[in-house]
């Protein structure tokens, strides 16, 4: 979920539920707020965290593949999930920046328009994006026409958590395993993400100011770094109760990062439109 990092639904284009805009917003709001400190955690295993963007970024390029399952109850009245969005983002990063070309396909899942049935419509889409220092370009395929949308953070990489999060998460963080992914040796670390409460000021079709009130729930963010302390996997589940709308959202993300260092040309499209 993202904030400020070019994960929220404005950066996702089509790939996103539009209603879960804010609840995003709020999730990585959550992850750069201030919280309460946890006692301080064994120093090998902090400075490893701390310093995992950097040894990351420092390959210069990675493929990341990323997994998200959302299930929200946002504008309903029942328990029972009123929506699903199941995503898979694929595609290739260099940093700094990170600049990336990425696939995204969306699986979603909504309640039938029609009144007293409980059956469900699903429908399945795919966009290619391409972020750019500052530029983000949207293509729904085959093309060739591209759109560009305002765009004003670095694209994060890491699922659920801006990077900045790992360079000053208080802790404390446990090593849960050394586990191996793809054949490589890792060590897999527990990170504690805080509770915290973000407020959104809204307007009405009426122009008037409201607040919608963001409850992001304290979860365990996993990372797995593998012997020259890079990321090659992290996965969390955030779950965000919203006032307005009201429901609650969760959230699970994985992401994975491979091919360290191999070349990658990322280009801005030939064809763009503003948006």
């Amino acid at each position: 979920m993202a904030a400020d990092d070019g994960r929220s639904p404005t950066a996702r284009g089509s790939s996103r539920v539009a209603g879960l805009a804010l609840l995003s917003a709020a999730a990585l709001a959550a992850c750069g707020a201030s919280g309460t400190t946890a006692p301080t955690a064994p120093a090998t295993a902090l400075a490893r965290i701390h310093q995992a963007v950097a040894r990351t970024e420092a390959a210069g390029t990675a493929h990341l593949a990323e997994e998200t399952d959302t299930r929200s109850t946002l504008g309903g009245t029942s328990t029972h999930p009123l929506s699903a969005d199941s995503l898979r983002m694929v595609g290739a990063l260099r940093f700094p920046g990170p600049d990336a070309e990425l696939m995204t396909t969306s699986r979603s899942r909504l309640p039938s328009a029609t009144p007293g049935t409980s059956s469900t419509t699903t429908s399945t889409s795919s966009s290619r994006s391409i972020y750019l220092g500052r530029h983000l370009y949207m293509g729904v395929p085959p093309g060739p026409v591209w759109n560009e949308l305002p765009f004003r953070s670095p694209f994060t990489y890491l699922g659920v958590v801006p990077t900045r999060f790992l360079a000053t998460a208080p802790g404390p963080v446990t090593v849960a395993g050394h586990p191996e992914i793809d054949g490589r040796a890792t060590t897999e670390y527990l990170v504690p993400v805080p509770r915290s409460v973000h407020e959104v000021p809204l307007t009405d079709s009426s122009n008037r100011p409201s607040t919608a009130r963001f409850t992001t729930a304290p979860f365990t963010l996993a990372v797995w770094l593998d012997d020259a302390g890079r990321i090659v996997r992290s996965s969390g589940a955030v779950v965000v109760t919203s006032s307005r709308p009201a429901g609650t959202v969760r959230e699970v993300t994985t992401t994975s990062l491979s091919a360290f260092g191999e070349p990658v040309h990322i280009v801005a499209p030939a064809v763009v439109r503003r948006g």
